[in-house]
């Protein structure tokens, strides 16, 4: 199954776009509450408020395209690389803009205008797949997402060395260049081919298909609502667990790189490897199996206050990432087959959710309980959505969407 992927169109530049997507988002990721903290001066409320908004942008920019991109008369690579270069300017920002507020709107501006780049990767590489053969299109998502999983496993670490030999101006500059190489290597996408059609049916009256809405088709809206508690959890936890190690348990900045390090190294096998037991396992097994393991990791950080538990409990979280992320794209894309665009616009926006809902919770749990205590309310989030993927369906019949 493996050697079949390559023979996919695009498919190896997509790996490569991945991987170096990955690292362009890992080498500032850990470390952008660390500077917007300290340097700026927000607190972690604030903090907060301004990821939120950089994901309400996100959220109403991917909704927009997502509804029109898979009716385009233009390839899609050119949204990528629109986005892509959007993701460039936002990232330039704290390069070049030392004023906090002007700042904050620049980079929520340019942010919310990349946003789209993720999904719309996602969607250009499962037409590829489709055109080839959709069976194996499980197996070449996950190993997709595990590229940008194995990006993130160099990303911190580079962003721990240039934070420690050029503070951080080397940390953006770093970033900068990475997203610029995926701008670059996107213009290479080739245009893809329509699949061969024996007989030609004249179709007159035909009428362009339209996505169904999330908000009255219960089908998609409860498993969206149960992704959506399982980033909040997850971005949460990302926003508080750089402030745990360095401020409350008293660890070096180093040691927030190693651990995301750490959790991308194991994620990488664990997807390819998810791979292989989403052939034999329903995608909803999966999912809620992660909800609970994920909520038990985020619990024991609380319960215990120990940076070796955390370094021990990197298996059960890179589990839990795995099957999130990696099975994922492929459950929307299986529900909405005729729309691959709003479909990986569905999953990407409920991480765009989650990460709104999580950064504001996560700044105001920090500041109120605590930031030891935040994990609890992380874990209660998970928890929830390991209760309700067991109401959720494992397929979708046609009449349904």
């Amino acid at each position: 199954m493996i050697k079949d992927l390559f023979q996919i169109q695009n498919y190896k530049l997509f790996l490569t776009n991945m991987t170096m997507l990955g690292m362009a988002v890992a080498i500032t990721a850990p470390f952008l509450v660390i500077f917007m903290t300290e340097t700026h001066g927000l607190s972690s409320t604030g903090y907060g408020i301004f990821m939120a908004s950089a994901a309400v942008g996100s959220f109403f920019v991917n909704t927009i395209m997502g509804r029109y991109s898979d009716r385009l008369k233009f390839d899609r690579k050119y949204l990528i690389i629109a986005a892509l270069f959007m993701q460039i300017m936002a990232f330039l920002s704290f390069l070049i803009i030392p004023n906090t507020w002007i700042l904050i709107i620049s980079y929520i501006i340019f942010f919310s205008l990349g946003a789209p780049a993720m999904p719309q990767l996602y969607a250009s590489a499962r037409e590829s797949i489709n055109q080839y053969r959709s069976g194996i299109a499980v197996m070449a998502n996950m190993i997709l997402r595990s590229m940008f999983s194995f990006g993130f496993l160099f990303g911190p670490l580079v962003g721990s060395i240039l934070l420690a030999r050029y503070d951080f101006t080397g940390l953006f500059f770093g970033t900068v260049i990475m997203f610029a190489v995926v701008f670059m290597s996107s213009f290479l996408i080739k245009n893809s081919s329509a699949p061969a059609v024996e007989n030609t049916v004249e179709i007159t009256n035909y009428e362009e298909p339209k996505s169904p809405n999330l908000l009255t088709n219960m089908t998609l809206l409860l498993p969206f609502v149960a992704f959506v508690f399982l980033h909040v959890g997850q971005w949460m936890y990302l926003l508080n667990m750089p402030l745990f190690v360095t401020g409350y348990l008293g660890e070096a900045d180093s040691a927030v790189g190693i651990l995301a390090s750490l959790c991308a190294g194991l994620e990488v096998p664990l997807m390819i490897f998810m791979g292989y037991v989403a052939s034999r396992v329903s995608s909803k097994t999966l999912l809620i199996i992660a909800g609970f393991i994920g909520s038990m990791y985020f619990l024991s950080i609380g319960i215990f206050e120990s940076y070796t538990m955390m370094l021990i409990g990197q298996l059960p979280l890179a589990l839990f990432l795995a099957i999130l992320l990696g099975l994922g794209i492929s459950y929307f894309q299986d529900l909405l087959p005729q729309f691959p665009g709003y479909a990986s616009t569905l999953f990407a926006n409920a991480m765009i959710v989650g990460q709104l809902v999580g950064n504001l919770l996560g700044g105001i749990a920090n500041d109120t309980l605590g930031v030891e205590n935040s994990f609890y309310i992380s874990g209660a989030f998970l928890f929830i959505a390991f209760i309700l993927f067991f109401f959720t369906k494992k397929e979708v019949t046609k009449g349904e969407i």
